[in-house]
């Protein structure tokens, strides 16, 4: 008689049929397991009611074993070599009337007829994810580095050639790089695979595990684990990408822990990518409509457990931006999110909430409970609540601009120095993947040009575009040139506010370097670009698509005398530049090293940034028509 209260197991190797055993325990069933000699592993036989060990091929035998323990419903868990089903099988007389009835032998349709045995028998089987939904990939972006240009089409190459392939029956991995198929999964199963496709390139493969289109998801779900992130780290491929909803993850926060730590991105997509064209690399060139770009890969939001001796964190301000440094101090196992702060206790609260930590509505009540902060109010805020950490001793992390008077950076700088603690200042685009490219290859630039637009924002319109926007080009500027400004030309005009909404600048500096500087708070587009010009090369830096450029003059000359250029679309190392800012400033906190842009760095693009203000502002009073008398 059939026992509700128990289900039957069909175990393979692995750790699937463990987590299976434990998942059904926990909901309430008794579990009766059959496992195979070879693969199953014995320990198993600790997790269930009953385990019975078979020889591949017993199929008679296992519906037996299922009938007398009055069982009516199984699920098939876990792999099997499948090189042993054609070495080591000995089929009983049922199995051998089934295989001998298949038109083929394709993995999906063996199963399929497999199902069918047991249900000619009153047995139904169920999804193996039945009770361990939540090892199923989520849909977004699971590590810290992000796909870049290249790995975008090779994304949208390969899933449409993963899916061919699925159609056939033939494997769910594909390895690619450059839109070129490296390795098809036959019968040696994903890790090899992976072997045989990484090796033929010298690194940067993608691997990409998705669902047959034909897949028949109570069985044969395809699944990674930390096995398939360290065969990828042993022939240097980049990118894994899964199918979501669809494919199993076990130990998701280890598996993720060591994609981050190798360097790895890891991302869950539930709809196909489309197509993207190929293209050369030139430096207008934009990503393909239709592209998978970063932005519309949503990082999974993940709280992890603070490591021990984490640094205290909190955020003060959680607009915007501040809910996002909150983010990142929640993600981030070096960090221990104390609080948040804003002057909205709802805002603080709900914020609060959603990262499991404390809310408050004066950031004072935090003194004497955490050791560093990010400042991520209004700019004309930052003055006095970083001030007021310094004094503590607590290590501040201040949003861009540093201050809006150099007299007030001025006095963060000493009191920063005089305690001893770090102070940091959020110019995030010395963090941007597409700048720390290009980076490596300034020598001496000669001449430097920035366009910075954006739509309209009602954020930041307590400073004039200067302060707001074009500050980061300025600090990026005087961190390449690094020599004293002699003179400039500014011009600017108020549009939509009281203040410059637009300006442009041109900056001189000792060593004859030249640097054009346009910013644009009410464009009818977003544009971030930066290019660098120096003897025999030319480098672009797309802050907002994250691809970068070289252009080379070769020693040789082409055949009508003129030089010869080279290009190349550098290697993106495409991370959150945010989350790359705070983990730099944690890093800081705990070795006590100076920050990559430190207070005295910020305070110098503020007072250049002030400077240009001033310029602009006195143009404007001179062209005024004056009144009459």
């Amino acid at each position: 008689m059939a026992d509700e209260t128990r289900i039957g197991l069909i175990a393979g190797g692995g750790q699937f049929p463990l987590l299976f055993a434990e998942g059904a325990k926990q909901a309430g069933y008794q579990v009766v397991a059959v496992g195979f000699d070879g693969e199953t592993d014995p320990a198993l036989a600790a997790h269930v009611a009953a385990f019975h060990l078979l020889k591949l091929g017993q199929l008679g035998k296992l519906i037996r074993v299922f009938q007398k323990a009055g069982i009516r419903r199984v699920a098939m868990a876990g792999s099997i070599n499948k090189t042993r089903l054609y070495t080591r099988i000995r089929p009983d007389w049922r199995a051998f009337r089934l295989l001998t009835s298949l038109r083929n032998k394709k993995d999906d349709h063996i199963l399929r007829s497999l199902a069918g045995e047991l249900e000619k028998e009153g047995i139904r089987v169920e999804p193996s994810t039945l009770f361990l939904p939540g090892l199923l990939a989520p849909e977004g972006l699971l590590t810290r580095r992000h796909l870049n240009a290249r790995e975008q089409r090779d994304v949208a190459f390969g899933w449409e050639m993963a899916k061919a392939v699925g159609h056939l029956d033939i494997g769910q991995c594909l390895v690619v790089k450059d839109q070129a198929v490296l390795a098809v999964e036959g019968m040696d199963g994903t890790d090899e695979t992976i072997v045989r496709g990484g090796r033929l390139c010298r690194e940067g493969a993608v691997v990409i595990k998705v669902s047959k289109p034909i897949q028949d998801l109570r069985f044969d779900v395809p699944a990674v684990g930390l096995q398939t992130i360290e065969t990828m780290r042993s022939v240097k491929a980049r990118v894994l990408v899964v199918e979501a909803g669809k494919t199993l993850l076990f130990d998701r926060d280890k598996v993720v822990e060591a994609a981050d730590r190798y360097g790895m991105t890891i991302v869950a997509v539930s709809d196909p990518p489309k197509t993207i064209a190929s293209h050369t690399p030139k430096e207008h060139a934009a990503p393909a409509k239709g592209a998978v770009v970063p932005s519309t890969l949503k990082p999974v939001a993940v709280i992890r457990q603070a490591a021990p001796g984490a640094v205290r964190t909190a955020v003060v301000g959680v607009g915007y931006l501040g809910t996002f440094h909150a983010e990142k101090y929640a993600r981030l196992t070096e960090a221990h999110l104390v609080g948040v702060v804003d002057i909205d206790a709802r805002r603080a609260e709900a914020v609060a909430a959603r990262f499991g930590c404390a809310a408050y509505t004066d950031h004072r009540d935090l003194l004497g409970a955490v050791d560093a902060v990010s400042v991520v109010t209004p700019t004309t805020e930052h003055f006095s609540v970083a001030r007021d950490f310094l004094q503590a001793g607590v290590h501040v992390l201040v949003e861009k601009p540093l201050t809006q008077s150099l007299d007030e950076a001025r006095e963060l700088v000493r009191l920063a120095e005089a305690k001893g603690v770090r102070l940091q200042v959020g110019h995030l685009e010395r963090f941007n993947p597409a700048f720390k490219a290009v980076e490596p290859y300034v020598s001496n630039p000669l001449f430097l040009e920035a366009h910075r637009l954006a739509l309209f924002n009602e954020r930041g319109l307590e400073v004039d575009v200067i302060l707001d926007l074009m500050i980061h080009d300025i600090d990026i500027v005087l961190h390449l040139v690094r020599s004293p400004v002699v003179s400039f030309s500014a011009s600017g005009v108020p549009v939509l506010t009281r203040l410059p909404d637009i300006a442009n600048v041109r900056v001189e500096f000792e060593n004859g370097a030249v640097a054009n500087l346009t910013a644009s708070r009410i464009s009818m587009k977003n544009m971030r670009r930066l290019r660098i010009f120096q003897e025999n090369r030319y480098l672009v830096a797309d802050y907002g698509n994250r691809r970068a450029f070289t252009f080379v003059k070769e020693a040789d000359a082409t055949e009508d005398g003129y030089p010869e250029i080279s290009t190349e679309e550098l290697e993106v190392d495409n991370r959150d530049a945010l989350e790359e800012e705070i983990r730099s400033f944690l890093e800081a906190v705990r070795t006590g090293t100076p920050p990559v842009v430190d207070g005295r760095q910020g305070m110098d693009a503020v007072r250049v940034a002030l400077a240009i203000s001033d310029q602009i502002r006195e143009r404007m009073e001179a062209s005024r028509p004056r009144g009459g008398p």
